[in-house]
């Protein structure tokens, strides 16, 4: 049985599919407190426990919004958000950099 035999057995059921997508979501987020390179292998992982391409490229951009969105929370708790939104082009380029990275990450759906 092949790597991709055994991934589309995860996607065709669906309480297989949503389990896998918890847990790639789980381990996306314990991966990226530690390490930027963790918004990849959440959205990698996201995009392969979809179940179609497209669905694929959405749970990415999803996965990279809700890294920032949890970030942002992690500002307002700390109080310093007000600042965050003061820092100009540099708060654009923190915006986009996790959604477009968890988003790349999930074309590897394209190759399973």
């Amino acid at each position: 049985m092949s790597f991709a035999e055994r991934f589309s057995t995860f996607r065709t059921d669906e309480r297989f599919r949503w389990a896998t997508m918890v847990a790639a979501i789980v381990v996306g987020l314990v991966a990226s407190t530690f390490h930027w390179t963790g918004i990849f292998l959440g959205g990698a992982l996201c995009g392969l426990a979809a179940a179609t391409r497209k669905r694929a490229l959405l749970a990415g951009l999803g996965f990279g919004v809700l890294v920032w969105v949890i970030f942002a929370l992690s500002l307002v708790i700390s109080g310093d958000f007000g600042q965050y939104l003061a820092l100009g082009q540099i708060l654009l380029v923190s915006v986009a950099v996790p959604v477009v990275a968890a988003t790349f990450a999930a074309l590897v759906r394209w190759l399973v």
